[in-house]
């Protein structure tokens, strides 16, 4: 397995308050997280920063299961809540968070907000997670075409998040094969270059999947920059 990670502050933005983790476990396993902070001044950054703080310290074997990474979610979820009743300054502050862990071919994640984790396999792309934001709430209940969701006011409106209340994480497995991309993304990636054009950035050149990742940094950046961008890939 090959990892990557990058991140950036952006164009318009005064600090970075995302986050990203690659860990790696005992018997080849992998750790792999992405967490946008929200909120605050400075709130969103330590919200982040400690929900990554806990998968860095999460029991391997924890790790590996949906259940496992389901209780470390809300039990951060409520870490985050008490920090901020007891710091008047970081009230309100909260994080997305997706993180997944990959041994033995299988990929266990969990997730919460609008980051997300997308599949590349065989020339396609497939976003894994589905978005908690207002956005993605209207197109489920068909109120609004998917193609919409992307440009509509409604997608910075999230609607769970560490930090939101008693989150609710989802949670899922798939089985991987040789060659598969995992691309995990906060939103100041997917936000600014759309699926279809990731997708094609993948498929095409540079050649490898850094190379690759830079490019589509590059591209959010000459769409505006207009919030911290980051992006974790994975490859076996």
């Amino acid at each position: 397995m090959q990892t990557w990670a990058l991140t950036h502050r952006g164009l318009k933005r005064p600090d970075n308050q995302d986050r990203y983790l690659v860990r790696e476990l005992p018997g080849d396993g992998l750790l792999l997280a992405v967490a946008d902070g929200m909120g605050g001044q400075a709130g969103g950054g330590v919200a982040a920063q400690m929900a990554v703080e806990a998968l860095q310290g999460l029991d391997p074997e924890q790790a590996a299961s949906r259940a496992g990474l389901r209780r470390l979610f809300t039990d951060t979820c409520r870490q985050i809540l008490c920090k901020a009743e007891a710091n008047p300054e970081l009230e309100g502050m909260g994080t997305t968070l997706t993180a997944v862990h990959v041994q033995g071919g299988r990929a266990t994640w969990a997730h919460v907000g609008d980051s997300r984790l997308y599949l590349w396999r065989a020339g396609s792309l497939r976003q894994i997670s589905q978005d908690h934001n207002a956005a993605a709430f209207m197109v489920a209940e068909g109120l609004l075409e998917p193609e919409q969701a992307g440009i509509h006011p409604s997608r910075h409106m999230l609607l769970d998040c560490l930090g939101c209340g008693d989150c609710e994480p989802d949670t899922g497995s798939l089985g991987l094969r040789p060659q598969d991309l995992l691309l995990l993304t906060t939103d100041g990636l997917h936000g600014a270059v759309p699926d279809p054009e990731i997708s094609a950035v993948l498929a095409g050149p540079p050649a490898g999947p850094r190379p690759k990742l830079e490019y589509l940094l590059q591209k959010a950046l000459e769409a505006g920059g207009r919030d911290n961008i980051t992006a974790v890939g994975m490859q076996l």
